[in-house]
């Protein structure tokens, strides 16, 4: 199933002060690390940053981004990034349910595609690595991941699911 979100509006203060240029935006999805993120299916997401968390980790030398492959809990991939009108877009992929049924990401899996077949339009948060200067990012080195959240850093960033009040087709 392909879902497209909104993910980073251009030029629009986060929830935490944080803000990102058009230009940023461009240059990371122009950048060697966006294409080898989107070549090797690996910006990878979840149901809420709480698997990147470092806190819970259990492992001191394991990075936060790599909690979820500890926890098995990867639900998504972003298969594409692209600007349209004021926001950085994507193309989020569930993973099929088979290869994990009986698991909790099969149940994870199972629950956002009830509720994205409900129409239920669900936020997201982005995962960036960067510079700032003050609030505002000067150079994002990596974007490893999405997540779905109830608590997104930008009002409005969330799966689009309606055009002119119909819903996407599932793949």
């Amino acid at each position: 199933m392909e879902i497209k979100a909104k993910i980073l509006p251009i030029e629009q203060k986060a929830t935490d002060g944080s803000i990102f240029s058009r230009k940023v935006l461009v240059d990371y999805l122009e950048s060697d690390t966006y294409k080898y993120r989107m070549a090797t299916r690996t910006c990878l997401g979840s149901v809420t940053h709480g698997n990147r968390d470092q806190k819970t980790n259990k492992y001191s030398l394991v990075p936060a981004v790599d909690q979820m492959l500890l926890n098995m809990m990867i639900t998504h991939y972003v298969s594409k990034m692209y600007i349209e009108g004021d926001w950085l877009c994507g193309t989020l992929v569930l993973l099929p349910i088979e290869p994990f049924e009986g698991t909790q990401i099969g149940n994870w899996i199972k629950m956002i595609r009830g509720l994205v077949m409900s129409g239920i339009e669900l936020p997201v948060s982005a995962v960036v690595v960067g510079e700032w200067q003050k609030d505002v990012c000067t150079k994002i080195y990596d974007i490893p991941g999405v997540d779905f959240t109830l608590d997104p850093g930008f009002r409005k960033a969330g799966l689009v699911l309606r055009t002119n009040k119909s819903f996407s087709r599932n793949r």
